[in-house]
């Protein structure tokens, strides 16, 4: 994949890729958010990418309970969360098509509403989250929700018949660990589902460092299809199926993408739609992204689509089974 090199007097910081054991090099530079300044570096040989720099543990957790769920765990104005509640039964619905019915385990559950649904349609859910709050809110929706991670919490071997990780795989410090932690708690034959933004895809490449999906600091690694199905193989998991398009993220990410490459505050309209516009921004601003919107909106679901049929699509959902 071709990398745009930003800020070219600065030399950037290299570490090594843990895929293919190369050095992180040229990348992007002056990405700003959550009041600091990042920068995405590449692996020269695989394309993987890395957030620069990472948070430490304690930034982690903080900047998760404070400034990524609101206290109810909602996200976005009432309205939009009852579409996205309809967009997550075509979840439950791709994995009973892979997966067999029973235990399931899904890292970085959020508000547990993709678990609520698997409950009702059979299924034993059990659901990870870094918030504290999280727990108090399973007991009041009767879901088992703990606090905590792979690492912090410990589940017997081959436990699950599937293991989800809904746009969570991307947050994780340690990748290859947890694959081999959800090899060890997935029973033989279990399913184990990963959705990802897709930074070889076509939205990525045209986007560069103003696309949406590379969301520093929470995005830590960022995959192509390429070195996923590499970290998966080794793991020995067999991938199953990929999908290139969702309704849920790839037109958003076009939109959102465009605003930010012609000159709006970055991630302005997410903000706004979030409840989490600030003093300095200006609802001008907004008011004129929705008069461009006839235009942007048909433009992403385009380019969503023909990214989806050249299989380059701006966030991918893979599906693989345990083998062995």
């Amino acid at each position: 994949m071709s990398i745009t090199t930003y800020n070219k007097k600065k030399k950037p910081k290299t570490s090594t890729c843990f895929i293919c054991g190369r050095s992180f090099d040229a990348g992007y530079d002056g990405i700003i958010a959550e009041g600091a300044r990042y920068g995405i570096r590449f692996c020269q040989t695989c394309g993987l990418g890395k957030t620069d720099p990472f948070l430490t543990e304690e930034e982690f957790k903080k900047i998760y309970s404070s400034t990524y769920r609101e206290e109810d765990s909602t996200r976005f104005f009432s309205p939009l969360e009852k579409v996205i509640r309809l967009l997550r039964v075509h979840r439950c619905r791709s994995v009973e098509r892979f997966g067999k019915k029973g235990r399931i385990l899904d890292v970085g559950c959020g508000r547990g509403d993709f678990l609520l649904l698997m409950k009702e349609r059979g299924w034993e859910p059990t659901g990870l989250e870094l918030d504290e709050r999280i727990e108090r809110h399973g007991k009041k929706i009767g879901i088992d929700l703990r606090s905590g991670s792979l690492e912090t919490v410990r589940f017997p071997d081959s436990h699950f018949e599937a293991v989800t990780f809904w746009h969570v795989f991307e947050h994780l410090k340690n990748p290859e660990w947890a694959l081999k932690e959800c090899r060890r708690i997935l029973k033989p034959g279990g399913l184990f589902v990963i959705s990802v933004p897709n930074i070889g895809s076509l939205q990525a490449r045209l986007s560069g460092k103003h696309w949406f999906h590379l969301d520093p600091p929470f995005h830590l690694y960022h995959y192509s299809l390429e070195n996923l199905n590499k970290l998966l193989d080794r793991a020995s998991f067999k991938t199953l199926k990929v999908k290139h398009f969702s309704l849920e993220y790839n037109p958003y990410g076009y939109i959102q993408s465009i605003f930010n490459s012609i000159g709006f505050r970055p991630n302005l309209f997410y903000d706004f739609l979030r409840s989490k516009m600030t003093k300095k921004d200006s609802y001008a601003s907004v008011a004129v992204m929705f008069l461009l919107m006839p235009v942007v909106l048909p433009l992403s679901l385009i380019l969503s689509v023909t990214e989806a049929a050249l299989r380059a699509g701006g966030t991918i959902d893979l599906y693989a089974r345990k083998e062995g």
